[in-house]
C-alpha cells in the first residue's frame, strides 16, 4: 500500500470557488509578468497611432484576467475557432463577450500579449529556444508539481499542441490528429488525469542528457524525479520503454515500469518477435531477475503484430479474466493519463488559430490550468460533502468570476452606452448603478431585450 494520500497538497485544499483553484497555477506572478511586458509591446504600437483611445491604452492585471475569460468561455462554448467579429455579434454571439471589452481592444491586446523581455530575447534565445515563453511556463509547471499528490501509478507520454507557423522545434508527428506542431513531454497522474509536470520537446540535439541516455530515458527519468524513491509505477508507450530505462529506474529510482517496447531492441530475443511461434491469442514470458517481457498474439492475428510489453513491477505469468496476461490488463488501465488529458483539452480547447508559437504554448497552459484546477476543485468538493460540477459548468462558471472584476471597473466609464451598462450588469450579476443609488434599475422588458 502507498505511503501518501493521492490528491490535492494543503496548499490546494483550501480552494473552494473555481476562481481561486484557477489562480493556483496562474497566480499573480504570471499575470504581473504578462502585464509588464504586454504594456511594453502596447506603448510601441501607440506610437502608430495620432490619438490614443481607450482601445490601445496600456492593461492591467484585472483586465488580463478578463481576457484569460473570454479564451475560457470561447472553449466551453467551442467558439475559438470563429473570428472576434462573429464572437461579438449581438445579433447570433453570447453577450458575454461584450460584456467583457470591446472586440476592438481584445484583438489589439492578443496581437500585444507578450511573455518576456524582447530587448534581451535574442541573446537569452541562443542559449534556450523556449525563452519567449520560458518564465511564466516554469512557474505554472511548478505550481503543477507543488499542489498535488498522484495516485500509484503515473503515465508518461507526449502531447501535440497543433501549430503551422513558423517554429524552431516544430514537429511532424504523424500518428497525432493534428500532425504538426510543437511537442510537450507530459507526466500524468493515472487516475485523476491531472498534469504532474511537462517539458517542452526542442530536438534530439538541443536536449541535455547524460552519455549513453536515450531521449526517452532522459524525459522520463526528468518528468519523474520528485516522485523517485516512493515505490510508485510509471507507465510508458514504445518512444519511451527500454531494459536500461526499466533497471535505471528500479535499482537507482526506487520505481517500477510497465510499457509497451519496440521490436528493434536488441534485446528482445527473436522467438519473442515472431509471430509464427504464437496461437492467436497466447502469451509467451520471459524473466530475468528484475524483469518481466511478455509476448502476446490477439485473436485477429492475420491483422495484427505480437505485442510487446516490458515490466519490472509483475513477476509471475499471470493471465487475466480477459485471457490477456495481466501485464497487458494493467498497461491498458493505466496508459492514457496523457492522451485522455489531451482530449480533455482539445474536447473544450481556449486556444484560437495564431501564427506566434509562444501564443500556442500558452493557450496550452490556459486549458492545463482549466483541468487541473476543475480537478481540485471537484476532490475539494467531494472532502467537504458538496455536489461537484461537471467541467462545462466550471468552465461557464469560472470565466464570469475572471471577467466580473474588470467589468465592475469598467461601469463608471462615460464612453459606455446605456444598452452596453445593462448588458454587463444583466450577464454578470451586477447591480445596475441605478439600483446603488437607490434609483429604479432597468425594467426586464429593457434588459431582456438588449441580451
Amino acid at each position: 500500500m502507498p505511503a501518501f494520500t493521492p490528491g490535492p497538497t494543503p496548499e490546494a485544499s483550501h480552494a473552494d470557488t473555481p476562481e481561486q483553484c484557477f489562480t493556483l497555477f496562474f497566480e499573480d506572478q504570471i499575470i504581473d509578468e504578462i502585464v509588464t511586458w504586454t504594456n511594453i509591446r502596447i506603448d510601441a504600437e501607440a506610437m502608430k497611432y495620432r490619438k490614443i483611445t481607450g482601445t490601445f491604452q496600456r492593461t492591467t492585471p484585472a483586465e488580463v484576467r478578463a481576457m484569460l475569460g473570454i479564451f475560457i468561455s470561447s472553449g466551453c462554448q467551442m467558439d475559438n475557432h470563429l473570428s472576434t467579429k462573429e464572437m461579438w455579434n449581438p445579433a447570433t454571439a453570447a453577450p458575454v463577450y461584450r460584456a467583457a471589452m470591446s472586440e476592438g481592444r481584445f484583438s489589439f491586446l492578443l496581437s500585444c500579449l507578450r511573455f518576456d523581455d524582447p530587448d534581451t530575447r535574442q541573446e537569452r534565445q541562443a542559449m534556450d529556444k523556449f525563452v519567449p515563453i520560458r518564465n511564466i511556463w516554469q512557474i505554472f509547471i511548478d505550481n503543477c508539481k507543488m499542489l498535488y499528490v498522484p495516485s500509484q501509478n503515473i503515465t508518461v507520454d507526449e502531447q501535440l499542441l497543433g501549430f503551422r507557423g513558423r517554429c524552431p522545434f516544430r514537429m511532424y508527428i504523424p500518428n497525432k490528429p493534428a500532425k504538426y506542431g510543437i511537442k510537450l513531454v507530459l507526466a500524468n497522474d493515472a487516475q485523476s488525469k491531472y498534469l504532474l509536470t511537462g517539458i517542452p520537446y526542442l530536438g534530439k540535439l538541443v536536449t541535455q542528457r547524460q552519455d549513453g541516455q536515450s531521449l526517452g530515458q532522459h524525459f522520463t527519468k526528468e518528468l519523474t524525479k520528485q516522485y523517485h524513491h516512493t515505490n510508485r509505477n510509471v507507465t510508458t508507450d514504445n518512444w519511451f520503454t527500454s531494459v536500461p530505462l526499466a533497471i535505471d529506474l528500479l535499482q537507482n529510482c526506487g520505481m517500477t515500469l510497465v510499457g509497451t517496447i519496440k521490436a528493434n531492441k536488441r534485446e528482445i530475443p527473436q522467438v519473442m518477435k515472431v509471430k509464427e511461434n504464437h496461437a492467436p491469442g497466447s502469451s509467451a514470458f520471459l524473466f530475468t531477475k528484475e524483469l518481466t517481457l511478455v509476448s502476446f498474439l490477439p485473436d485477429k492475428a492475420s491483422k495484427k503484430k505480437v505485442v510487446l510489453l516490458l515490466s519490472s513491477m509483475h513477476t509471475q505469468p499471470s493471465i487475466g479474466p480477459t485471457r490477456m496476461p495481466e501485464v497487458i490488463e494493467f498497461y491498458n488501465k493505466t496508459k492514457g493519463g496523457v492522451d485522455t488529458f489531451d482530449q480533455m483539452c482539445a474536447h473544450y480547447g481556449c486556444g484560437r488559430k495564431t501564427k506566434r508559437w509562444p501564443l500556442c504554448v500558452f493557450y496550452g497552459m490556459i486549458n492545463a490550468d482549466v483541468i487541473n484546477s476543475w480537478i481540485i476543485h471537484n476532490e475539494n468538493a467531494m472532502k467537504r460533502g458538496d455536489n461537484q460540477m461537471q467541467r462545462r459548468p466550471y468552465m461557464q462558471a469560472l470565466a464570469l468570476a475572471l471577467i466580473k472584476p474588470w467589468a465592475e471597473q469598467r461601469l463608471p466609464s462615460s464612453n459606455l452606452s446605456r444598452q452596453l451598462r445593462v448588458l454587463i450588469c444583466s450577464v454578470l450579476d451586477i447591480p445596475t448603478p441605478g439600483t446603488l443609488e437607490g434609483e429604479a434599475g432597468p425594467v426586464a422588458a429593457e434588459s431582456s431585450q438588449v441580451c
